[in-house]
């Protein structure tokens, strides 16, 4: 029998080490899985210059993260941009924030999981022969990654420090051996030109910044571990940093090896193929390696889906504590897990991904899902850079510093709006396209949804934002009680303002 977190003392505290952390958010990334598909992407646009593409979205990605971080020091909650959204942009903004999220996290499960077991399907008819369906999979795959779920954190975050090592350490490996193997001559600082790009125009490096920039989205996972994470005010801020840096250098060391390795004149060919990076280990290590790489993309799917799976669930966790979600979504197993928001995760995924897998295949499967989500993925990283230098300039006036809180959080915002626009303007206007505006009508439901709560449960609102950390590890500014004898910030009633 699982019991309420209100009476079971919360979360698992103090479980997961700094470098867990790390490959938390990693997996939530999924660097070898975004090498293999989005920078394939980056490279048709911006052609012999998409280093300096990868090289600007580093920036912004390292903005962002740079602003997560300074609410992770402060805010330790396992609602994650909820929280700091509840804290910089109001309660209606904070609401809305975590609204978005869910959608994009709950529909990124089973989009991860058709991916995963499309390439799984694949991978055992290659290596051993043995033909199994994608729909089939996908059913393990999910009630293996719920069971992980369940059993806890730790688990999860171990599972993920493997998987994350491994798919990086073979991508990795055929990076150097590319740079090792080429001549001195194919060297060129020109990757860092927009000259270089097919046009040699800057609209090239803007148009591929879109895909640059979300092949770092979702480094902010490990702000979600805030309340089980051990030093969690030092290793959840050094952890999200920490995945942006391990992500930037692994992207530029990959798309240096895939510049220099087939060349300025051989890009052309090189996007054209079917599977490039398994274009490149056939020419640099053996044809009969090419397996690797989809092995490699395996462990991401499931490196993905686990860390996905748990800042959903946990994210469900804490809205349904807050009473602005079903307060059941709050209940918690005797392994002090939210079994409710699992049991609620996994059912969603079986009922949105395993029809589409069944009749599109995974692949395609995960093109629909994955298209519907973007858009609430840059909503939610903008209006985190926003509250930032809200919350800085009213609820934290005594911390502000003009770099931290205002410049950086700004740059950021600036550098996201390039997504934003490409996902608004689209070049095409294919399915996978348009379906990024679902996420304009799940925001406008989150609206009357804001509505009908303010208006009928106003105390709900009120203490959003919380923090559930023992009332020891709290800094000054969280010691407020409240109503309900948890702790809150002060200046956090009505919409926020102060």
């Amino acid at each position: 029998m699982g019991s309420d977190s209100r009476e079971g003392g919360g979360l698992a505290p103090g479980v997961v080490g700094s470098a867990r952390v790390i490959a938390f958010g990693a997996s939530n990334v999924a660097p070898a899985g975004s090498v293999v598909a989005g920078l394939v992407i980056v490279v048709s646009y911006a052609g012999f210059a998409s280093p300096l593409v990868v090289l600007i979205a580093f920036v912004a990605a390292l903005c962002c993260a740079s602003s997560i971080a300074e609410f992770a020091r402060r805010l330790p909650s396992a609602g994650s941009l909820y929280t700091y959204g509840s804290s910089g942009l109001g309660q209606t903004g904070g609401f809305l924030t975590g609204w978005m999220m869910v959608f994009a996290y709950v529909l990124y499960v089973p989009a991860g999981v058709a991916l995963t077991s499309a390439y799984t399907s694949r991978l055992l008819a290659d290596a051993l022969h043995v033909t199994v369906s994608a729909w089939a999979l996908f059913v393990i795959i999910a009630g293996a990654v719920a069971l992980v779920a369940y059993l806890g954190i730790k688990t999860s975050t171990s599972v993920d420090l493997v998987l994350v090592v491994g798919e990086v350490a073979v991508i990795a490996a055929l990076a150097i051996t590319i740079l090792v193997r080429v001549a001195p001559s194919d060297y060129s600082a020109a990757v860092l030109s927009p000259a270089a790009s097919p046009n040699g125009q800057f609209t090239d490096i803007t148009n591929a910044m879109i895909y640059g920039i979300t092949a770092f989205a979702g480094f902010e996972a490990a702000t979600a571990l805030g309340e089980e994470a051990r030093n969690t005010r030092r290793s959840v801020p050094a952890g999200t940093i920490g995945v942006v840096i391990v992500t930037g250098i692994f992207y530029l060391l990959v798309v240096h090896a895939e510049m220099f390795g087939v060349g300025r004149q051989g890009i052309a060919g090189f996007v054209r193929q079917g599977n490039p990076l398994g274009y490149l280990t056939g020419r640099y290590w053996s044809p009969s390696a090419v397996w690797a790489i989809e092995f490699v993309v395996v462990l991401a799917g499931l490196g993905f889906v686990i860390a996905t799976f748990n800042v959903a669930i946990r994210v469900l966790f804490a809205m349904g504590r807050e009473q602005v979600l079903p307060g059941t979504l709050a209940r918690l197993s005797r392994r002090r897990t939210p079994i409710i928001a699992i049991a609620c995760v996994a059912a969603f995924a079986l009922v949105l991904g395993l029809p589409l897998t069944y009749g599109y295949g995974g692949v395609r499967t995960f093109g629909y899902i994955a298209g519907a989500g973007g858009l609430a993925v840059v909503l939610v990283y903008l209006a985190v850079n926003v509250a930032v230098i809200r919350a800085f300039r009213t609820e934290f006036r005594g911390e502000f510093r003009l770099w931290r809180h205002l410049l950086v959080p700004a740059a950021a915002t600036v550098l996201f709006l390039f997504p934003l626009w490409g996902i608004l303007h689209p070049r095409a206007r294919h399915l996978a396209d348009l379906l990024h505006f679902t996420a304009l009508g799940w925001l406008c439901l989150g609206v009357i949804v804001a509505v009908i709560l303010r208006a009928r449960r106003p105390s709900s609102f009120e203490t959003m934002g919380r923090v559930f950390m023992p009332a020891d590890e709290q800094p000054a500014y969280a010691l407020e009680p409240a109503d309900d004898g948890h702790s809150r910030r002060p200046g956090n009633d009505g919409d926020g303002d102060a």
